[in-house]
């Protein structure tokens, strides 16, 4: 019983976090950041209570994904929720094998949830930039083409019907 309380009392100080530090987060980087950090340690408390090791590691994940996810807006969420949960999951794994204990394991998730947040959403927003810069060429030909058409007359038609169909000619 001794073991909850402790658990708990990283749970409720992680949640009072969270509320302060979202609000002095101005950068969102920093808010997935803290998001993905605050998620996964809460996660990895809670999962450590209810399920032991197995819990803490799968608590890190989802509560970093989860965590990534809410306080991250915009192109970047997506790699956020993937960063936050990866981060989460094998900051717990890592926390856990080098202290040996659950404290080790929610700070661990917590430092690999921040982590793994951020780098995901830089990541997650660097490509969501890439794949809309990729289509500016082709967009800018078929204006160009648009704007410029290639015209044909009667002549032309003419000419290339007769040299598809050579063996039709009345020689």
């Amino acid at each position: 019983m001794k073991e909850n309380s402790v658990n708990l009392r990283y749970i409720f100080a992680a949640v009072l976090l969270s509320l302060s530090s979202q609000a002095m987060a101005a950068d969102s980087t920093g808010k997935s950041a803290v998001g993905g950090g605050l998620g996964a340690a809460a996660g990895t408390a809670i999962g450590g209570v209810l399920g032991g090791q197995t819990g803490e590691i799968v608590g890190g994940a989802v509560g970093g994904g989860v965590g990534g996810a809410v306080a991250t807006k915009g192109e970047g969420q997506t790699g956020a929720v993937v960063g936050g949960a990866v981060g989460g999951a094998g900051g717990a794994i890592l926390g856990r094998s080098v202290s040996g204990s659950g404290t080790g394991a929610v700070v661990g998730a917590g430092v690999g949830g921040a982590g793994g947040a951020a780098a995901g959403k830089v990541i997650g927003e660097k490509a969501h930039e890439n794949s809309r810069t990729g289509h500016r060429d082709y967009d800018n030909k078929k204006r160009y083409r648009k704007r410029h058409k290639h015209h044909h007359d009667e002549r032309d038609h003419e000419w290339h019907d007769r040299g598809r169909r050579g063996h039709d000619h009345d020689d």
